[in-house]
């Protein structure tokens, strides 16, 4: 009795544990943030540019979130060695500040996938413009610790799926399920008025400024949220247009 007593302890104790190592995705521990000033030797004040970045750091608890740390860090490397110089090379000489900020939000971190919004704010001296990224890393399986696509995250594609032709067309196939059905949400939007469309919106201009394969991030119930970027098809009054589905309404139309 003492030994099915402990057995049954255990028991209790491994439930008490399980949902919530379960529910928990990766660990954030704060920014991986900085500012960088152009040109060189200048600081906040004056720099004629000024690039800002915020990106989640994880705790290093193992090779997933190393690697997810590491997918930042190449961001902010690759930015440092041609993007920044590139941009303030460009720049017209103006009293205005220039500048580039990087905000990020955690959308989604459960067991299976870790998904982050990144918003690129930039004002280059005539108006501010907004772009939207999605980074939807898995937590699991043979992808972990990589970014995935759409074909993925439906199950289109396998994690050890090299072959191109087999990518292209799982791609073509989860964007033209996409496409459909926001194109149909766009229509009824259109016929009762309630967002600014352009007048002369096509399906073919919506596949052109939108890609479904990767302009998306999971809600915190790990649901796709599709996006379009400002003024890309609607008045830029709109903002950023957002498209929600549950995965399951994705599957069920595959």
């Amino acid at each position: 009795t003492h030994m099915r007593r402990w057995i049954a302890l255990l028991l209790f104790f491994s439930l008490l544990i399980t949902p919530c190592a379960l529910a928990e995705g990766v660990h954030v521990v704060g920014d991986n943030a900085g500012e960088v000033y152009c040109p060189e030797g200048s600081d906040a004040q004056t720099a004629q540019y000024v690039y800002r970045y915020q990106y989640p750091l994880l705790e290093n608890t193992g090779e997933t979130a190393q690697m997810i740390n590491d997918f930042y860090d190449y961001l902010i490397s690759d930015a440092k060695d041609f993007m920044i110089p590139m941009t303030y090379e460009t720049l017209e000489v103006s009293p205005v500040q220039a500048y580039t900020a990087i905000t990020s939000q955690v959308m989604c971190n459960n067991e299976d996938y870790f998904s982050v919004l990144v918003t690129t704010e930039s004002f280059m001296g005539a108006e501010t413009s907004q772009i939207l990224a999605g980074h939807t890393f898995a937590l699991q399986g043979g992808k972990a610790g990589t970014c995935i696509s759409l074909p993925y995250l439906l199950g289109l594609l396998e994690a050890d799926e090299n072959a191109t032709w087999m990518q292209d067309r799982a791609t073509a196939k989860a964007n033209e399920l996409v496409y459909g059905l926001v194109w149909s949400i766009i229509e009824e939007q259109k016929a009762e008025g309630i967002i600014a469309y352009y007048d002369d919106l096509t399906r073919e201009e919506l596949e052109a400024q939108f890609y479904p394969e990767e302009d998306f991030y999971l809600d915190e119930n790990g649901n796709p949220v599709f996006y379009v970027q400002p003024s890309y098809i609607a008045s830029s009054a709109e903002g950023v247009l957002t498209f929600p589905f549950t995965l399951e309404e994705l599957l069920d139309e595959l």
